[in-house]
């Protein structure tokens, strides 16, 4: 049995590429099939792509039309573009094989094998073409004397023979044909004159002729490896058309001719699946269970070991109520097999589907459990099974659902050049609408990529995948809040264990049920599914679940992969994305693992300036500076995007003129208290403190604080050298026992630049600035300014897990009034060192 049997649940990048390399299996010799057994090659190469994919294309369509010269020439131009696609080495080999080059094929594949190792389908294939070398050569050295012992042929029937013969050596195969077929009407009782016409017929393009030849050869002398090897060669040639028919013949309706005709081709190719899958579907559709049983168990005697027959077969003797006889077909699917991992997902979901339809749920879910994951997209297959049959075993009296709702989606398509090329999936009523899904998404029609999307849940609503999908979708359309309802939908309907772990934590993620998601997470890492950016994700649920030591592991984890990764050869923007990436999970790191810290700050006129938690919130209507610490402790952890912290800090005023306020130590005050952020998607950070008076002439009090920070470009970049940066801070705050109010706000927009020749850790951010301040013991005004300032920072205390985590950040600002006193005029500067 032949060709990728192609599960169409998986992401389908490069699928034509894909097929381009299953259509070497359509016009090769026996070993059309080999090229279906993915796990013969250790390590796909990436799919052709670009000029390679094109110039492989004309090759193969090439070989298709018998211009086999062009397909050699095309062939080695696409092995110079891309010598690790193994493929490409076998359509070399058949083009030259297909001219008689025996030699040239055998050493073409045998620098293949050099080149990847000893293959089987390399192997296989250097094999034939050297039977067909020695065949060859028999035939030229018999024509340089007598074609037969003297006393084998004789009269006539020798005089055809040897002209025959010399007709093939001198490569006029036609006439080498006209008189291979003298010589046989008058001895028909040799087999090489039967074995000449074949190899003459052939090398002059008339296939049909080659075939009749052999198919009567095969009924005077039996089969032989010489007539089977000849017979397949020819019969690659012959099975497109055949297959095109049968195509045509189904669109149009026709279901007899199209079996009949696809019989045909399955009689020219019985190693091509494809052609073998399309007949099984014909005689689903004209419900012929006893045509399909036995043209299953055709295609298990010519290959026992490709599995999907085995369920093809099953499904037919079930309709026939052969139960016995299915099950051990079914049984099949869940051994080892040198199939694709993916094939095997795709024949186990029907086999559990078929199950279901005899209320053999358990059955189902007992052998789904059993299954490992693979790591690609066909593990929905398993998932959604395994969590259909755990449903059913759970519902007290479910409904059996008909045989017609486990049979299989075979999708064909005609190519112009090898007839059918089909992919096989579980039964799926909303295949269709799906499919159209992807279609409009990859042409980027998001309003009929959703319309589709939600066909296909309300065509198959218990599908978890589906619902998956209507996800994506509006993930894709940026309509983020409909996506997470549809995601907390799919959780409260009891379809999340329906979907295979990694998934399941990203819809988990979707939902905001950030405990699920890291159960999920953990559960694909278990089976080694978590690359990277997952790892990273992983991190984040734990960190959001409040689960900061996991949190920690799964960010080195991700920083120990990526790290390993950036060793690869990087250019230009990939190289610099992957270093802000690996910037942007340690800066999670650091986050995850921080408990406490601190700041000390100095400022000059600092109500002017955003306040920090460091500083005194009391805004004065004088020139003053103001110096201030403070330490801080988060007792639960980072809490992800939510932030709780108890704070302690004290500050002083000095530096006022005289009859301005309390200056120097008898302005001095301490604070105890506690702030929040409590939502994880706006900044907005809640603080309640006690002041407590040091000087003699600070005075208590309680305050209450609201404050809002946000911007771009804020934090330290390392994939560009410099990156445009906005920054917006307000803050307002009522101290209770003396009552009073404030307010300030400011805006700072302009460009940070990273100072490399200094040191990558220092970065300067000249802007333009506006702001604004409030105070009710002051006056009732809001004076506002606009100015010009520079930030100089200068960052360090780093590691292989944690990005820059203290700093030392000088600023100055000049302002100019715009409205109200002078408050807003003037220079303002600070300084602080963050630890």
């Amino acid at each position: 049995m032949s060709g990728p049997l192609r599960p169409v649940g998986a992401s389908r990048p490069g699928v034509r590429a894909a097929r381009l390399a299953a259509l070497t299996c359509a016009v090769s010799f026996t070993f059309a099939q080999t090229a279906a057994h993915a796990a013969e090659y250790p390590v796909a190469p990436p799919p052709l792509t670009g000029a390679a994919y094109r110039v492989a294309e004309q090759a193969y369509a090439g070989y298709g039309r018998h211009d086999y010269a062009q397909a050699v020439a095309l062939a080695r131009e696409a092995i110079r573009q891309r010598p690790d696609v193994p493929e490409l080495r076998l359509l070399l080999a058949n083009a030259l094989a297909a001219q008689h080059g025996y030699a040239a094929a055998s050493r073409a594949l045998a620098d293949a094998i050099k080149a990847f190792g000893p293959l089987r389908p390399l192997v296989k294939r250097r094999a034939q073409i050297d039977v067909l070398a020695a065949a060859a050569a028999k035939v030229v050295r018999t024509s340089a004397t007598a074609p037969l012992p003297a006393d084998a042929l004789t009269g006539d029937a020798f005089a055809a023979a040897q002209s025959a013969y010399r007709a093939y050596a001198e490569k006029r195969y036609a006439d080498a044909a006209q008189s291979a077929q003298q010589a046989i009407a008058l001895r028909p009782d040799v087999l090489r004159l039967r074995l000449l016409l074949i190899d003459a017929a052939s090398a002059a393009g008339n296939d049909l002729l080659a075939w009749q030849a052999d198919v009567q050869a095969v009924r005077q002398f039996g089969d032989s490896d010489d007539l089977r090897l000849r017979r397949t060669f020819i019969g690659n040639g012959l099975a497109p058309q055949a297959s095109k028919r049968a195509f045509a013949a189904r669109q149009a309706g026709d279901l007899g001719a199209a079996i009949a005709a696809g019989r045909e081709a399955v009689a020219y190719a019985p190693d091509n699946t494809d052609y073998r899958v399309a007949l099984f579907d014909k005689l689903i559709a004209a419900e012929d269970w006893a045509g399909l049983e036995a043209a299953a168990s055709d295609a298990i005697g010519y290959d026992d070991t490709a599995v999907m027959p085995y369920v093809f077969r099953a499904y037919a003797r079930v309709a026939q109520q052969h139960t016995e006889q299915a099950d051990a077909d079914l049984q099949v699917a869940f051994r080892d097999h040198d199939e694709t991992r993916a094939t095997l997902n795709s024949a186990r979901a029907i086999a559990a589907d078929i199950w279901m339809t005899e209320d053999r749920a358990r059955e189902a879910a007992d052998r789904l459990a059993a299954v490992p994951p693979t790591g690609d997209d066909t593990d929905a297959f398993v998932a959604e099974r395994l969590g259909r049959a755990r449903r059913r075993l759970a519902a007290a009296h479910a409904a059996v659902p008909a045989l017609a709702a486990a049979r299989p989606i075979v999708d064909c398509e005609n190519d112009p050049d090898f007839g059918e090329s089909c992919d096989v999936w579980p039964a799926d009523p909303g295949h269709a609408a799906a499919s159209a899904q992807a279609r409009a998404s990859e042409r980027g029609d998001k309003q009929a990529a959703l319309r589709y999307a939600r066909e296909a849940v309300a065509l198959a609503p218990d599908s978890a995948q589906h619902r998956v999908e209507v996800v994506d979708v509006l993930d894709d359309a940026g309509r983020t809040r409909e996506a997470a309802d549809v995601a907390r939908a799919l959780i409260a309907d009891g379809l999340f264990d329906s979907l295979p772990p990694l998934e399941a934590g990203y819809i988990a993620l979707r939902a905001g049920d950030n405990a699920r998601a890291l159960a999920a997470f953990k559960q694909a890492g278990a089976q080694g599914k978590l690359s990277a950016d997952a790892l990273a994700d992983a991190g984040y649920a734990a960190e959001a679940a409040n689960r900061d030591a996991q949190s920690a592991r799964y960010f080195e984890q991700a920083i120990d992969k990526l790290a390993t990764e950036s060793r690869r050869p990087l250019h230009g923007a990939a190289k610099g994305a992957a270093a802000q990436q690996l910037e942007d999970l340690r800066a999670a790191h650091s986050e995850a693992t921080r408990r406490w810290g601190f700041d000390v700050s100095l400022d000059y006129r600092g109500a002017g300036l955003q306040s920090g938690y460091a500083s005194a919130p009391r805004p004065t209507a004088s020139n003053s500076w103001q110096a201030g610490s403070e330490v801080y402790w988060r007792p639960f952890g980072s809490l992800g995007e939510r932030m709780f912290e108890l704070y302690a800090r004290g500050y002083e005023t000095f530096g006022v003129a005289s009859g301005g306020g309390a200056s120097g130590a008898s302005s001095l005050e301490a604070a105890f208290g506690v702030r929040g952020k409590p939502f994880a998607n706006i900044d907005a950070i809640a603080a309640f403190e006690r002041i407590v008076p040091i000087g003699s002439q600070a005075q208590g009090d309680w305050l209450a604080r609201l404050a809002y920070s946000g911007g771009v470009g804020t934090e330290r970049r390392v994939d560009v050298p410099s990156w445009w940066t906005v920054s917006a801070y307000a803050e307002g705050g009522h101290y209770i026992v003396h009552s009073s109010n404030y307010a300030t706000a400011v805006l700072e927009a302009g460009r940070t630049y990273r100072i490399d020749r200094v040191s990558p850790r220092f970065t300067v951010f000249p802007y333009v600035v506006a702001a604004a301040d409030y105070d009710t013991t002051i006056d009732r005004s809001v004076p506002i300014g606009t100015g010009v300032g520079m930030t100089a920072r200068y960052a360090f205390r780093d590691g292989h897990y944690d990005t820059l985590r203290s700093s030392v950040e000088l600023s100055v600002q000049y302002r100019w009034k715009l409205v109200g006193d002078e408050r807003a005029r003037g220079v303002f500067c600070s300084a602080i060192f963050s630890y």
